[in-house]
């Protein structure tokens, strides 16, 4: 090996258009599908750059134009399969536009969060889209600066910043109207942990029970299977009257809640109905048969990237909010009360 050799270099667009008797401003045209080039240069410039190896750098092209034709997905959770289908909504209404994606996982920590919001927007991409958020308006607003942004499944009142959701307060009321008619009356909400701001559904299920003059029953968990499991065994440890109807914040927490009871030898919906929220894949099981409020995830997804599109294609305008109805889908986990 001769040690003073180089590593070959890249090739240019001065090389392309050298090769090509061409200006590089004529390359650069090419490069971007100018419709402003004739049909003998273009095809001169493309073989040229082909007989060369030239690779354009599509960054630095997109940076030129001001837009980088890429946007930032920040998602609470990767293991809770409705993120999965609010993704797969997303991918479906970007399609065909040209926009790529990057993938962060903010892990219900806000720091992280926003580090991660921070990092997109240094990359300079075009938008972000936030499934989950569980920092500030105000925070979020400053780690922005400017970017604009599609907010699902909360509401948030920040300039620039788009909302996409389900109504929560309707998905809690409609659980407990569910089981009200059913006939039971001692129905507890397991709920997620006081400091996130995603309350609507716990308002819903409170407002509820103040309707039908039934005295609620709190418990808070997180926003898993695990936590179901152990907020279950640490009721029935506790040697206290069952509720005969659970709501619970989402199905993740509603099938750990009926593992738990299976495990007792207790029976769904034999000794407890169970509701739960979000409609995963999972839920529609025959194994499992969890009633659930459909949160309409898919669309979800399809609607911020069509928000999202508008946003960065548009002049900047005022914040706007989509707000979908939840569905309630009935399974075998919930039936008429016992006796």
């Amino acid at each position: 090996m001769n040690p003073t050799s180089s590593a070959p270099r890249s090739v240019t667009m001065e090389d392309v258009a050298r090769d090509a008797g061409v200006s590089r401003a004529l390359v650069s045209l090419v490069m971007r599908d100018s419709p402003k080039v004739s049909p003998a240069k273009r095809t001169a410039v493309l073989e040229s750059a082909a007989a060369l190896g030239y690779s354009p750098n599509r960054l630095a092209s997109r940076l030129a134009s001001r837009r980088t034709h890429t946007l930032g997905l920040l998602f609470l959770d990767l293991h809770n399969s409705v993120f999965a289908d609010i993704y797969d909504g997303i991918t479906e209404g970007l399609a065909g536009s040209g926009n790529q994606v990057m993938v962060a996982v903010g892990s219900a920590d806000p720091a992280t969060e926003l580090e991660a919001v921070r990092s997109f927007v240094d990359l300079r991409v075009d938008g972000v889209i936030l499934a989950g958020y569980t920092g500030s308006s105000a925070d979020l607003a400053a780690a922005l600066r400017g970017t604009p942004a599609v907010v699902i499944t909360r509401e948030l009142e920040v300039d620039g910043v788009d909302s996409v959701l389900t109504d929560d307060f309707r998905s809690g009321a409609l659980a407990v109207e569910h089981l009200h008619g059913l006939g039971h009356r001692r129905i507890a909400h397991v709920d997620i942990s006081d400091w996130l701001p995603y309350t609507a559904r716990r308002e819903g299920y409170l407002a509820a029970m103040k309707q039908f003059g039934l005295e609620p029953q709190l418990v808070h968990s997180d926003m898993t299977e695990r936590g179901g499991r152990a907020v279950m065994e640490s009721f029935l440890a506790s040697g206290a009257d069952l509720p005969t109807a659970i709501f619970a914040h989402n199905d993740l927490t509603a099938i750990g809640i009926m593992e738990a009871l299976a495990a007792h030898g207790l029976s769904v919906p034999g000794d407890v109905a169970i509701v739960g929220c979000d409609n995963i894949e999972v839920a529609a099981s025959p194994l499992i048969g969890l009633t659930s409020i459909n949160q309409h995830a898919g669309e979800l997804g399809r609607l911020a990237a069509q928000a999202m599109l508008d946003r960065a294609a548009g002049p900047p305008g005022p914040a706007v909010t989509r707000k979908l109805e939840p569905a309630l889908m009935v399974r075998s986990s919930s039936n008429p009360a016992a006796g």
